[in-house]
């Protein structure tokens, strides 16, 4: 009897340590990446040659590889912020083909709304849409084939959360104290990305008077574009200009202070870069340096494209 009592509490105690190590392993490596919602053409869906007279079904896979949105608010350990804004959406838009050849295949379809990656969900959430349609007989054209060029672009709101653990000091050129337990940094650079294509590459930190900034320098990570998120329902794609494109959002919180920024965190990327100054109050109540995670949150719109060329036959 003693010896399956100690079987089992071995065994319980395996479980204990192997879930803990991978939980802590998937934590620290979520929210990194460039990535956010991937677009791709499923294989042979449909193939690179098809007849006419037919349906035809162009199948995308819809994928989330960054870290937003999450499916709760529990978090373990970043503390981040969590804004109310929801899950994130967009629009997936089809062109590039003669609907006069191609019938009855829909122009957009709205983007399933799938989770980013968790400590849960590493590889982030998936979905597939279905663009389907009908090829006439291309006789009724006088044609003998027909090659379609498919192009589909999403467009869609996404957030980024950064954070860093950086040194409050309220007097950093004061000689009455010479042990503390940090000192100022003059930048933190950050890579890899933070769970979105739009990240934040460097923190510069200065105290002036009695408040503390915080120089942010924000870049595009990714393969696609930049665009106001308060217009990737009404410009996106087919609109675009500098009016709307290159704008991102940016937000904060440290020490329980909210950050104030520049043009209220409006900045505009320039060559795919962007920098925003952000200060808080120096606390008055700390009487010595100290450590705390500063947590940067970016909010934008998204947009890219994926092409794939079908070549319709006429039946012999």
């Amino acid at each position: 009897m003693r010896s399956i009592f100690l079987i089992i509490a071995l065994f319980f105690i395996f479980i204990s340590f192997g879930c803990t190590g991978n939980t802590s392993e998937i934590d620290l490596e979520y929210r990194q990446g460039t990535k956010g919602i991937e677009i791709s053409f499923m294989q042979n869906m449909p193939p690179s040659e098809v007849y006419d007279n037919s349906p035809i079904d162009l199948v995308v896979e819809v994928r989330n590889s960054g870290a937003y949105p999450q499916q709760s608010q529990r978090v373990t350990g970043w503390p981040i912020i969590i804004t109310p804004s929801g899950r994130g959406t967009g629009t997936l838009y089809l062109d590039g083909f003669d609907d006069k050849i191609i019938m009855g295949m829909p122009r957009q379809i709205s983007i399933p709304s799938i989770y980013g990656k968790s400590p849960y969900n590493p590889e982030g959430g998936f979905d597939v849409v279905t663009f389907h349609g009908n090829v006439i007989n291309l006789d009724s054209q006088g044609l003998e084939e027909y090659e379609a060029k498919f192009m589909v672009t999403s467009c869609y709101n996404y957030e980024t959360v950064a954070s860093q653990t950086v040194c409050i000091d309220p007097e950093p050129y004061s000689i009455k104290q010479s042990d503390k337990v940090c000192t100022i940094q003059e930048s933190y650079s950050f890579s890899g990305g933070q769970g979105g294509p739009v990240g934040v590459t460097n923190v510069k930190e200065n105290i002036y008077g009695d408040k503390i900034y915080f120089t942010i320098i924000i870049s595009n990570l990714g393969n696609g574009r930049v665009v106001d998120k308060n217009k990737v329902n009404t410009e996106c794609p087919y609109s675009l200009d500098y009016n709307n494109l290159n704008k991102v959002y940016v937000s904060g919180k440290i020490s329980g202070y909210t950050l104030i920024c520049d043009q209220g965190g409006n900045v505009n990327l320039l060559n795919e870069r962007g920098t925003v100054m952000c200060y808080i109050p120096k606390p008055s109540t700390a009487r010595s340096a100290y450590t705390t995670p500063l947590q940067i949150n970016l909010e934008y719109g998204y947009t890219s494209s994926i092409t794939k060329s079908v070549k319709i036959i006429n039946t012999p």
